[in-house]
């Protein structure tokens, strides 16, 4: 892969193929070499802030289509390989595309593929993440995947992008119970500790969080740690490409900040991080 073909874009034009591909990450603070497990579309949730531009309605309802662990795994060493003779190496290896992999299918033996094809290729010291809506990590192999990714150098980034209920299904329209995803994080926080991820915007339709939106939000957070689980770090965030459904504005970095101060109030001792 030429350097020149490295952008500061966050699209997924620089390497890869149907599975995987590279993006530049904000928050892996380089490049990220993405799984998709989800190549038709398919997710649980229908997200107001969704960059995923041409889902199309069936697929938010159907299932995930089965795929081979060894072909994700071929293409993943094929990408790994093509990127060793840059002059920038992969900051991360993450589970994200264009659907929610906690429900798929298959997910630990791909998972384990994965983490092959990272050593194989002399990378053991990156870490391979999942970024998750959080939906179906109760699920067994989930439970076995997570013990996998903590003993393997891996983490499992969950998204709360609400507090309220009402705020949740305005946000994330989705028939999942907000109680359940509540539920599997702070299951999953007992298990190892993970990361949270918050995507924060203005839209023309819900305008802002209001204060006390953010003040349920960083409850739940903050309930999370009462509660037993262990938090590695908060991620707050905003969008930044192109969403699928108009209207949706990114946040500027300063009212992103106060937001990750009331999270630092909350949550002392927890890593707050902010990404314009």
């Amino acid at each position: 892969m030429s350097e020149k073909r490295v952008t500061d874009r966050h699209d997924r034009g620089i390497a890869g193929g149907r599975l995987v591909y590279v993006v530049r990450s904000r928050r892996s603070g380089g490049l990220s070499v993405g799984i998709n497990l989800s190549p038709r579309k398919t997710c649980n949730f229908d997200c107001v802030y969704c960059e995923v531009i041409d889902r199309g309605a069936i697929a938010r309802h159907e299932a995930s289509p089965s795929i081979a662990p060894a072909d994700v795994a071929a293409e993943l060493a094929g990408v790994l390989a093509a990127l060793r003779g840059g002059a920038e190496g992969p900051r991360d290896i993450a589970f994200a595309g264009d659907g929610e992999a906690s429900t798929f299918a298959g997910f630990l033996q791909v998972a384990r593929g994965v983490f092959d094809a990272r050593d194989g290729a002399g990378l053991s010291g990156i870490p391979v993440i999942l970024i998750t809506n959080g939906s179906g990590l109760a699920r067994g192999e989930m439970l076995d995947a997570h013990d996998l990714f903590a003993a393997r150098g891996g983490l499992f980034w969950i998204k709360l992008d609400a507090g309220s209920e009402a705020f949740y299904r305005a946000v994330c329209r989705t028939s999942v119970p907000f109680e359940r995803v509540l539920d599997n994080l702070l299951a999953a926080a007992r298990r190892h500790p993970v990361v949270v991820q918050s995507m924060f915007f203005r839209s023309d339709e819900l305008g802002v969080p209001s204060a006390a939106e953010i003040a349920a939000w960083t409850g739940r957070l903050a309930g999370v740690v009462r509660d037993g689980g262990a938090l590695a770090a908060v991620q707050v965030y905003t969008v930044a490409r192109e969403t699928a459904e108009p209207g949706v504005h990114p946040l500027p970095v300063g009212e992103l900040g106060e937001i990750a101060r009331a999270a630092r109030a909350a949550l002392p001792g927890v890593r707050v991080d902010v990404y314009g």
